[in-house]
Parts: C-alpha cells; sequence; structure tokens
C-alpha cells in the first residue's frame, strides 16, 4: 500500500496582481471549496519573469490582501520578498523550491489558469515545478481545459487599458481594491 502524505495542502495562486480581480478572487474561492486544500494564498510575483512593468509590490500585496479579505482561509503570501536578490527571483520553480524549504509541513498545489498552458515550455524548470507541486487547471473562458467551470476571461491588462482610458472597471475588480487603486492613483485611476 502506498504511502499517504498526510501534511496540510496549500494551494497557491501566483501571479503578478497588476492589479488582483475578481478571477482571482473566484479562483482562490473554487480551490478552497473543490480541492481539498487547507488555505489558498495568492502569490504576489516580486518582479514579473518576462520583465513587463508592474505597479510597487507594497500596492500588489496590499490590493492581494483586500481582495481576499472577505473568503474565509484565503491569504497572501511574500515569499518572493525573500528572494527579491535572487537572479532567480519570480521564476515559480524557485519560488516553490523556497517555500518547500521554509514550509516542510506543507504540500503545495499550484493553481494554474488554462490560458497559461500553452506558456509553460518557456517558464524556468517546468518539469521542477510539477515536482514540487501538485498542479490544477483552473478553467478560462476561451480556452480549453481545466478543472471545473471556465472563469470568465477578466485580464489585468483589460483593466489596466480601461482605467487609463477613464473608462469603469466596477465588476471586473472587487470594490475595495479599485478604492485602493483610485487612491493611489494607480493605473491612472481618477479618485
Amino acid at each position: 500500500m502506498a504511502d499517504v502524505d498526510s501534511r496540510p495542502e496549500i494551494a497557491l495562486l501566483g501571479g503578478s496582481f497588476n492589479p488582483p480581480h475578481v478571477a482571482h478572487v473566484m479562483a482562490t474561492w473554487w480551490a478552497l471549496a473543490t480541492q481539498g486544500v487547507r488555505e489558498a494564498w495568492l502569490l504576489p510575483t516580486w518582479r514579473h519573469p518576462f520583465g513587463k512593468e508592474l505597479a510597487p509590490w507594497e500596492d500588489r500585496v496590499r490590493m492581494c490582501e483586500l481582495a481576499v479579505a472577505q473568503v474565509r482561509g484565503a491569504h497572501v503570501c511574500t515569499a518572493e520578498e525573500a528572494l527579491r536578490d535572487d537572479p532567480l527571483c519570480g521564476r515559480t520553480a524557485r519560488t516553490l523550491e523556497h517555500l518547500v524549504e521554509q514550509h516542510p509541513d506543507l504540500r503545495f498545489a499550484l493553481l494554474v489558469g488554462a490560458d497559461l498552458l500553452p506558456e509553460t515550455p518557456r517558464w524556468y524548470r517546468w518539469d521542477r515545478v510539477t515536482e514540487l507541486a501538485r498542479v490544477v487547471v483552473v478553467g478560462r473562458q476561451g480556452y480549453p481545459g481545466g478543472e471545473g467551470p471556465a472563469l470568465p476571461a477578466i485580464s489585468s491588462s483589460e483593466i489596466r487599458e480601461r482605467l487609463e482610458r477613464g473608462q469603469p472597471v466596477d465588476g471586473l475588480v472587487p470594490r475595495r481594491v479599485l478604492a485602493h487603486l483610485r487612491s493611489r492613483g494607480l493605473y491612472g485611476a481618477k479618485p
């Protein structure tokens, strides 16, 4: 009989969260409701692995906290801040290695949107990622694959573009996140 790993499992939803939106919150809640995990952690990247410009770290962390504040069992993990001087910071494999080192008493499940599956060959050490975490593909409208129902095809880049044009984003980002980004003038948002 195979040994069953009895360590609690944590679902990780990594991303730039530039800004976090309602599909991120839905994915977090879905993982908690269906995947048998103890907690779900939003894991903002310190820097984007493909060099995209990001809002300040502190703002993205705060917006993540605000986004999941009402989701029981959801938290924000700032592990990449400790890796900020590591040349591999922002690479999922390196972040997972760090988390496994820091939390040997836990197992991890990595939530990956179906829209990101075609990009995994470009990821640094995807083979290592799959060794360190159970990969759970979250369905996304307009993309094949994924477990459960497809989440709305909302993108942070679309939200940023709408804010820059002065268009509304109500219903696309949690109200608390919208209030924060407006108060800070992020992405050209007006108060």
